[in-house]
């Protein structure tokens, strides 16, 4: 009798052990699962604070056409009256600095002013680009009047039988030391060139204009405007 008690005392504690064994198992893998780190779209997705400082960011982005806008409009102006077509007219002109020369000047609407080469420079008609003018600085400690006049003839003569430009025509220019300017005439075309000194800078001027476009005028009066930066 007492060896049928111990043996069911043995096979009651067996079965004990093994349901707690079972029991510490299942306890530990349930904690593994609830430490390990979740890959879901939901945790990988950014914090509100983050995205708000990332549209911070891009709302703080300077718009670079208003400001270039801003600074063209602080540009110095000044009104400009030239003669086209037999009309009188008076605009606006705006400052306007060479790239690599040392002359500024007042650039007229409907101009656009690009470095032609190293040296020379083109204002050209928006309308029509074949009506331009050329120009270039030579500083007066570097060359004379006397010698850029002869090669501004040279070229003169080689477009064809020039015309001496006479005072009243560049009375538009002021306060210079000296000047002299040509031109030739065609058909319905017509070339000028103009060489003045003025604030220690020889200026050489090669003007290509036409009957329908008549900005003659308004570029001599450009050019009047140049002046040392």
């Amino acid at each position: 009798m007492q060896k049928k008690l111990f043996s069911i005392l043995a096979l009651l504690l067996t079965a004990v052990l093994v349901v707690g064994c079972n029991t510490s198992e299942k306890t530990g893998d349930s904690d593994a699962q609830q430490n390990e780190p979740s890959n879901t779209a939901a945790d990988q997705k950014p914090s509100g604070d983050e995205t708000a400082g990332e549209t911070q960011e891009e709302d703080d982005t300077p718009a670079s056409n208003e400001t270039n806008t801003e600074d063209a409009s602080k540009q110095p102006q000044k009104d400009v009256t030239y003669k086209q077509n037999g009309v009188d007219k008076t605009e606006k002109a705006t400052e306007s600095k060479s790239v690599d020369q040392s002359y500024k000047l007042q650039q007229l609407p409907g101009f656009t002013l690009t470095q032609e080469e190293p040296g020379k420079d083109m204002l050209v008609s928006n309308d029509d680009d074949e009506v331009f003018m050329r120009i270039e600085t030579i500083e007066a400690s570097q060359s004379s009047f006397t010698e850029v006049k002869t090669t501004m003839q040279d070229y003169m003569n080689a477009v064809g039988e020039t015309v001496a430009l006479t005072t009243d025509e560049l009375a538009v220019f002021k306060d210079v030391q000296n000047i002299e300017g040509y031109v030739v005439d065609f058909d319905t075309e017509k070339v000028l060139g103009v060489v003045f000194e003025k604030d220690g800078i020889i200026t050489k001027l090669t003007i290509h204009d036409n009957d329908k476009q008549d900005l003659t005028d308004a570029m001599l009066n450009m050019a009047a405007t140049i002046s040392k930066k």
